[in-house]
């Protein structure tokens, strides 16, 4: 009977040991999931606060683009391990908050496991303690953006940069007579991740002399120091020299712009979608927002005479030029143009021509070839037509993107003020 009662015993202590083990493991993982949880959730108070803030040095915009990959990689990994009724476990299954949720989405050709290097790896004590850090990092660079925000600062390099950084529209209008006036209106967004952005909108209009009328929109990112006034001047004289466009006399008005703080009216627009809109919109403009900085010049110094700086993501522009004397017709043309420096969604390089119902492909196209389309090949056709039409170019990249569209207007037609 000895034999039989010792077997039973080894029997009953090995399922003893295998129950204390299950118990143990299930308390080890459960002690795991909940640090994963925590360290998450600063990771997540993290982004919510430096969100709020307006971060204007790149290299902080690179340090919380980071943070949010590693915060989507420990959502999806808590997600992965903590299902819903998993092993009896009454927990749900954990969601990142909506805007980092819709990052997500965005994201969902990324590897996840790229920042943590997670791919195949358990949830373990290790993997905890790897978002704990990054949450400590996350901590952190909370400080940092707070100690940066340059509203604690006075070192604005125009006055009216604080208002903007402030979240303030700006507007600034100037009528000299009936026929001359000039407007500038600046309007800053603050979108999570991508610092400050500003829509400036500056409409030179002169009726007596239709080809100095110029209008320009453009939306850049802007710090503390940056020369919103300059690096305007210098995209209208890029875009006015390679076209042969006459805008010294609104080049000339808006270098006076910054000296006449008086002029600016400061006001704090109303709740509206604006916010939502430019967000979605300048995401697929420029999904990176920090792509190719370093680059002074931007993505197109390369393809085009037209230098875009880096921090600008848009620019559109409307202006009249004269017709050619062999004109049929002595009505202006109207020449209207878009640049989108970081658009990244083609895959080579080719421009696409469209007029009078036809439609052309050319491949390895560049700028500067629509450049030299719309100076010769556009402007010999519009000028040869007996009725009013237009010629549309498209240029598109891998990393850049620009429309031109010139259109001939009926003789008899008055070119009226715009209105924008």
């Amino acid at each position: 009977m000895a034999l039989p009662s010792a077997i039973a015993k080894e029997g009953v202590n090995k399922v003893s040991s295998y129950i204390s083990t299950k118990v143990e493991d299930k308390a080890s993982r459960a002690d795991t999931i909940a640090r994963l949880e925590i360290a998450l959730a600063r990771l997540d108070i993290a982004l919510e606060k430096t969100g709020r803030t307006p971060i204007t040095y790149v290299s902080l915009l690179r340090s919380r683009k980071v943070l949010k990959r590693v915060y989507m990689e420990g959502i999806e990994l808590l997600n992965k391990h903590k299902k819903p009724h998993d092993e009896n476990d009454d927990h749900v299954v954990v969601r990142s908050s909506s805007y980092l949720q819709w990052i997500a989405d965005r994201a969902a050709n990324f590897s996840i496991s790229s920042l943590v290097g997670l791919g195949k790896e358990k949830l373990s004590s290790s993997v905890a303690q790897k978002f704990e850090r990054y949450a400590d990092w996350a901590e952190k660079f909370v400080a940092e953006v707070e100690s940066g925000c340059p509203l604690r600062l006075d070192t604005f390099r125009y006055p009216f940069l604080k208002h903007l950084l402030e979240g303030k529209s700006l507007r600034c209008q100037i009528v000299k007579n009936p026929s001359h006036s000039l407007s500038l209106d600046l309007q800053p967004v603050i979108v999570e991740g991508r610092g400050v952005e500003v829509i400036l909108r500056y409409e030179y209009n002169d009726l007596r002399k239709l080809e100095e009328r110029f209008f320009i929109n453009l939306s850049l990112r802007i710090s503390e120091d940056t020369d919103i006034i300059g690096m305007s001047i210098n995209c209208i004289q890029r875009l006015t020299s390679q076209f042969k466009l006459v805008a010294e006399s609104a080049i000339g008005e808006l270098t006076l712009l910054p000296n006449l703080q008086d002029t600016f009216h400061s006001y704090v627009r109303p709740p509206s979608s604006i916010k939502e809109k430019y967000g979605r919109v300048v995401e697929i403009f420029r999904p990176d927002p920090i792509c190719c900085n370093g680059n002074s010049c931007g993505t197109l110094a390369n393809k085009s005479s037209i230098e875009i700086p880096e921090p600008v993501t848009r620019i559109d522009f409307s202006c009249y030029i004269s017709a050619p004397k062999n004109s049929l017709r002595n009505a202006p043309l109207v020449l209207d143009g878009t640049f989108l420096p970081h658009f990244p969604w083609f895959p080579n390089e080719k421009i696409y021509i469209e007029y009078g119902g036809k439609q052309e492909n050319r491949s390895g196209g560049s700028v500067q070839q629509l450049e030299e389309i719309a100076r010769s090949d556009a402007l010999d056709y519009l000028v040869h037509q007996p009725e009013p039409t237009d010629y549309a170019l498209w240029w598109l990249s891998t990393h850049g993107a620009a429309l031109v569209t010139l259109k001939a207007l009926p003789p008899s037609r008055r070119v009226s003020k715009r209105k924008r």
